[in-house]
């Protein structure tokens, strides 16, 4: 005697299946010889396909499928998608990515570069040493400095230093201030050395502190 699919459910319930047991499909338009079978293993396979591919944006997806430490996703107005991208440590900012977490903490201290190199650009609240022996070393002022931020250059190796600018940058010392874009600052002995404060934003320095005759142009 036949049985309808309630029927089968409530003589043989089953809440599992092995990958060889066949499950029963009624294929449209449903008239008969229509009825087909298939094994679950083959059936689940269609949906694992399915699930590795990332669910775009405007299905409510992510567009994005796998991840590493620390990404986030962040708003992208190019083809109206979601971009992974980590957040960057900034001057005195440390970040650690983790698994699932994300620490931001203060480093605690003044950044300090041992300046070894002919030329470096420089960045805000950082200090260095002029430290390329008997070559000059030339520094810029940074193009980016907020009111307050501060900069500083200690004298090391025998070649000396000079601070140079930017464009629209100016540096102010006692009554002097040197020219705008090709003004400079720059060291006569060997240990001279200066610290300089942002007093408008990204383009007039003024030094706060000097030890040596400094030379501005």
């Amino acid at each position: 005697m036949s049985k309808n699919i309630d029927q089968v459910f409530i003589a043989n319930p089953i809440t599992s299946n092995a990958s060889t047991d066949l499950m029963y499909f009624g294929q449209s338009p449903y008239t008969a010889g229509n009825d087909a079978a298939m094994t679950y293993a083959n059936f689940a396979a269609q949906f694992v396909t399915v699930a590795s591919l990332p669910l775009a944006v405007n299905r409510g997806g992510t567009g994005q499928t796998s991840y590493t430490n620390g990404q986030l996703l962040i708003g992208n107005t190019t083809g109206n998608t979601l971009a992974k991208a980590t957040l960057t440590s900034g001057t005195g900012i440390n970040i650690t990515n983790g698994t699932g977490s994300i620490t931001i903490a203060s480093s605690g201290a003044d950044i300090w570069v041992d300046e070894t190199g002919a030329s470096v650009t420089m960045a805000a609240n950082t200090g260095y040493t002029s430290d390329d022996g008997a070559s000059l070393v030339t520094f810029t002022l940074p193009a980016t400095a907020a009111i307050g931020d501060w900069i500083e250059i200690n004298g090391k190796g025998s070649g000396g230093w000079t601070l140079i600018e930017g464009t629209g940058q100016s540096i102010h010392i006692g009554n002097q201030t040197s020219t705008t874009t090709t003004g400079s600052l720059s060291s006569t002995n060997q240990w001279d050395c200066v610290r300089l404060r942002c007093v408008t934003a990204n383009t007039v320095f003024t030094v706060v502190s000097a030890v040596g005759n400094l030379t501005v142009v």
